[in-house]
């Protein structure tokens, strides 16, 4: 939704009710089994997507980046 204010600049607004996550967004298209890949259905990415909370996954990433970054510091390291 674009909005003009007062100085005539045009603002985009996202009203709270249209945001979704792309996973949300795929799950909403007409025909969305159509983009799935072949023998995979949304039962099966419905149990990945909810299997873990929003959060948890946050915690995981980035314990993930920070293992890939200590690997990065010490092979720079034991290199030079």
């Amino acid at each position: 939704m674009e909005i003009t204010d007062p100085k005539g600049r045009i603002r985009k607004r996202y009203p709270y009710d249209r945001i979704m996550t792309p996973y949300d967004k795929l799950k909403s298209l007409p025909d969305a089994e159509h983009h799935l890949k072949p023998n995979t259905t949304f039962q099966q990415l419905d149990a990945i997507a909810y299997s873990i909370s929003d959060n948890d996954a946050a915690l995981l990433l980035n314990q993930a980046k920070a293992e890939l970054f200590r690997f990065i510091y010490n092979s720079q390291n034991s290199a030079a």
